[in-house]
């Protein structure tokens, strides 16, 4: 129990002592009141028992204080109990997710790469909310119905072990069938809320994909993704519902199959004398009570298992080992780059095969290749996205694994060729870069991005606001952002995958300008298809099938006719100077013409 209470509450099972506490606590006043009234009932009794006894009034009127004492203690309890219990709850689920988003910051790519995104929101979110659950209701539902009947049986013992022993005979059974009901669902359960977790992805996919749907009319039928998912669902929520109720009823009618025991049993044991009326109906009135809150168990140990899913899938993330951290992080004082026979594989695959290179301080090297190549591989290890398989990659000299995490990325900005922006304001996203940069500090930024005049023309100027994603936005507006970003961190190196792709050629430039300030006292790599864009670059490195094939500067692979880079060149010249052939274009100048004429 202590070590399922650990993984739930991420090892602060201290936040669940005092709830605890107050549910037993609550759970023995629960059940004096009960106690007073066969005490009553004895009482009232007594002369007919003992013929010739009176009856004692100050006791009963002892008894009815002591009641309604009970009865306010219980009010006081229940409504401490209840509060402990759902700030526990809450305050675990909060805690948590903020301890589970910061162990994923830890992990590497890799386990991003390997887990749907929908999967890791079902995480924060609804298995988190399925632990608050178990918290505030469950557990402590499952104390108490366990507390009361053992007080019970405690206050039954004395007056006969007999009929103690027959009140308690069906409840092992009953607990027979509550495991057996455990069992099922938790089996069944992890495929529910796998299926659960499926139908959320494929909807953030429907969402995200809208513009797609409506383009190819994959509606009603046609997304079957979106329909299969939420039928898969169905199907197994009513499996989980139809294999584990069986087993819960029968639990629950072997307890009541009890009473008839005590029933049966105390009359046998009056007709011989071995049994007065007054006890018989104290175990009548007791030992049917205690049934009620057993019975509770039996559903509430269903819910539990079934919850329980949730904490043992948080537990596997909290498992997953992050990246191994150096005791003590050594930070370089210069920031030229070197691979050293550098060897990466995913799942198998080899992506970069035995790469060496070295990259000087305060220069601009290009990477070109096909996609698939490892282009943006060797960038993300840089960033220690991932740790290399084979060979070492150092900055300035020392190792990337004996720098810590957040002292290796504070010195290098990043640019992603797929912008993400936050559901916050244009300078809320622009800061991320330098949490406490001034507004000046921000537009300088952003000036150097060369976005500050479209930011301006803004209903609302740098405090717009740009939506989950930065979708009111469009691309190349996003990745100027994103690049205003780089700027205002100011760090000494720069990573800037395919920063241009989505840009028109006049904003291109503009970003061409702003990566040639960068340049200056940077240390820049950049990934980029618009061979154009790298003809100033330092150094040029050209992979291909993860090795590199090529390397220098843009004149000197030029020179290298039969080249990989300069039959790519070539051709993008082609594309650029493309025009219609002469037959073409009299073509569609002709139907041009006849549509003004008309």
């Amino acid at each position: 129990m202590k070590k399922f209470l650990g993984t739930i509450t991420n090892n602060s099972i201290g936040l669940m002592k005092k709830p605890v506490i107050m549910e037993i606590i609550q759970s023995i006043l629960q059940g004096q009141p009960y106690f007073i009234i066969l005490m009553v009932m004895l009482e009232l009794v007594r002369p007919l028992t003992f013929p010739g006894a009176e009856l004692n009034f100050t006791k009963l009127i002892m008894l009815n204080i002591w009641l309604l004492v009970s009865i306010l203690l219980l009010f006081l309890a229940g409504r401490s109990m209840y509060k402990e219990e759902h700030s526990a709850a809450y305050t675990v689920g909060a805690e948590g997710r903020l301890a589970l988003g910061e162990y994923l910051r830890k992990l590497s790519m890799g386990f991003f790469k390997g887990h749907d995104p929908g999967d890791l929101t079902a995480l924060m979110l609804k298995d988190y909310a399925n632990v608050e659950i178990m918290i505030s209701h469950l557990i402590m539902a499952a104390i108490g119905a366990i507390v009361l009947p053992l007080v019970f049986l405690l206050f039954l013992v004395p007056f006969d072990w007999r009929m103690t022993l027959i009140t308690l005979a069906p409840v092992p059974f009953s607990l027979a069938a509550a495991i057996i009901a455990k069992t099922i669902v938790f089996s069944l359960g992890k495929k529910q809320i796998g299926a659960q977790n499926a139908a959320a992805s494929r909807m953030l996919e429907y969402l995200d994909g809208m513009k797609n749907i409506k383009a190819f009319n994959l509606h009603g039928s046609k997304f079957v993704r979106l329909k299969n998912a939420f039928s898969d669902l169905k199907k197994k929520s009513i499996k989980l519902e139809a294999s584990a109720g069986p087993a819960v009823i029968t639990g629950i009618w072997i307890l009541n199959a009890g009473t008839a025991a005590i029933m049966v049993s105390g009359i046998f044991f009056i007709l011989n004398g071995s049994l007065s009326i007054p006890y018989f109906l104290l175990f009548l009135i007791i030992g049917t009570r205690m049934y009620d809150p057993l019975a509770k168990v039996l559903s509430t140990f269903a819910e539990l298992s079934y919850y329980s899913v949730s904490a043992k899938r948080i537990a596997s993330i909290f498992h997953t080992k992050p990246l191994p951290e150096p005791e003590k992080s050594i930070r370089p004082v210069s920031y030229d780059i070197e691979f050293s026979n550098v060897r990466f594989h995913y799942h198998e695959t080899d992506v970069l095969k035995n790469v060496s290179f070295s990259i000087n301080q305060n220069t601009m090297t290009a990477l070109v290749g096909v996609s698939g190549s490892g282009k943006s591989t060797i960038t993300r290890l840089i960033a220690r996205f991932w740790d290399v398989n084979e060979g070492e990659i150092k900055i300035g000299g020392i190792p990337v694994t004996d720098i810590r995490t957040e002292d290796l990325l504070a010195d290098i900005s990043m640019v992603f060729q797929d912008v993400y922006l936050f559901n916050d304001t244009i300078m809320g996203n622009i800061k991320v870069g330098k949490s406490d940069a001034t507004e000046e500090e921000v537009i300088a930024a952003a000036e150097k991005a060369h976005c500050h005049e479209f930011i301006k023309k803004l209903p609302n100027g740098y405090c717009t606001m740009v939506g989950e994603g930065g979708s009111t936005l469009s691309g190349g507006e996003k990745q100027r952002i994103s690049i205003a970003r780089a700027i205002l961190k100011n760090a000494p190196i720069v990573l800037l995958d395919e920063a241009t792709a989505s840009l028109d050629p006049e904003n291109e430039l503009y970003i061409q300008e702003a990566i040639e300030q960068l340049v200056k006292r940077r240390t820049l790599i950049v990934i980029a298809h618009r061979l154009s864009t790298i003809t100033h670059a330092d150094q040029i490195l050209v992979l291909s099938d993860g090795k590199i094939s090529e390397k220098g500067t843009h004149s000197e692979l030029l020179d290298a006719a039969n080249g990989i880079y300069s039959g790519m060149w070539h051709e993008q010249k082609k594309a650029h100077y493309w025009k219609l052939k002469s037959d073409q274009t009299a073509s569609i100048i002709n139907r041009n013409n006849k549509g003004k004429a008309l």
